[in-house]
């Protein structure tokens, strides 16, 4: 099973292992982009992190990690809790309960999102149809 089960994902976050998601992708000024979110454990709570960048891979070349540079990452906040992360997540970046992945495991997520023609509609949702202030904001 690749997705981690909801009843495990704050404590997979107590433990210190971080969480992604796989947001999808969409084309941004004639470029097609892909995002991922991250929850990641820090000294001081749960760093929220959102990476952005574009999409050039294909089934022979699927990390994820290296098709961008440090300007295609942005921390958004720091929570105190795996809780408030979580429901920070859901309710600001319409992350999916259901969608959770361990650290790494964003690649086998984007794998199927090439498989299936890179479509518009990726669960949990399109990743241009955010709003304007919590989707990309930054570099729209």
């Amino acid at each position: 099973m690749r997705h981690v089960s909801d009843t495990f994902l704050e404590a997979t976050l107590k433990r210190g292992k971080s969480l992604e998601q796989f947001m999808g992708g969409c084309l941004r000024n004639g470029e097609r982009i892909i995002s991922h979110l991250e929850l990641r454990p820090g000294p001081s709570g749960i760093e929220v992190w959102r990476f952005t960048v574009p999409d050039v891979g294909s089934l022979d070349f699927l990390d994820i990690y290296e098709f961008g540079g440090e300007d295609d990452s942005e921390m958004l906040c720091l929570h105190p809790t795996p809780s408030d992360a979580l429901r920070y997540a859901y309710n600001k970046l319409r992350a999916s309960p259901s969608r959770w992945v361990n650290a790494g495991v964003s690649q086998e997520e984007y794998a199927d999102f090439i498989r299936l023609g890179r479509p518009n509609d990726w669960p949990p949702l399109d990743a241009c149809s955010l709003p304007q202030d919590d989707a990309f904001a930054a570099n729209t």
